[in-house]
């Protein structure tokens, strides 16, 4: 007869799997804020947070290492502090075929048209000017599904 110990050993693990957003924002006011209203309005998603370009890439790589499913969207902050962190990211993330497809959104202050422009040539879904209220956060989040489509959505 087998013991309390040798059937709780043969019971089989389960990996829960569920969609996801990644946003990566390295400014601790807006990371809780998105999360915070993502969970309120996209309940169905559970946000997941990088505040750095190794930490995105770390997540992104241990989901495909253990097969979890990628992030249906990728919320970036251009600035991580600096505007070449984002950019870096960007490229990986482009460059890279397992990746390639996830719809990203970018999120910037920066108010340079080029920026916009080369954000879209390098296959972003979004540049969105970042808000610096909770007012604009709010009317941000209703846009965020039609991101998950093929095409541009500008804001």
């Amino acid at each position: 007869m087998k013991n309390r110990a040798d059937s709780l050993q043969s019971t089989p693990t389960y990996s829960i799997d569920f969609e996801s957003i990644l946003v990566v924002e390295n400014n601790l006011n807006d990371h809780l804020l998105l999360h915070y209203l993502l969970r309120q309005h996209l309940q169905e998603v559970v946000p997941v947070g990088a505040t750095s370009t190794q930490q995105a890439l770390t997540y992104l790589d241990n989901c495909y290492a253990q097969q979890k499913s990628l992030p249906i969207l990728i919320l970036l902050d251009l600035y991580l502090p600096r505007r070449a962190d984002g950019w870096k990211l960007l490229r990986k993330l482009r460059s890279n075929p397992l990746y390639r497809s996830i719809p990203i959104a970018v999120f910037s202050s920066s108010t340079n048209l080029q920026d916009a422009e080369q954000l879209y040539a390098w296959g972003v879904t979004s540049y969105i000017k970042k808000p610096v209220s909770l007012e604009g956060w709010q009317k941000i989040l209703p846009v965020i599904p039609s991101m998950l489509n093929v095409g541009e959505t500008a804001i």
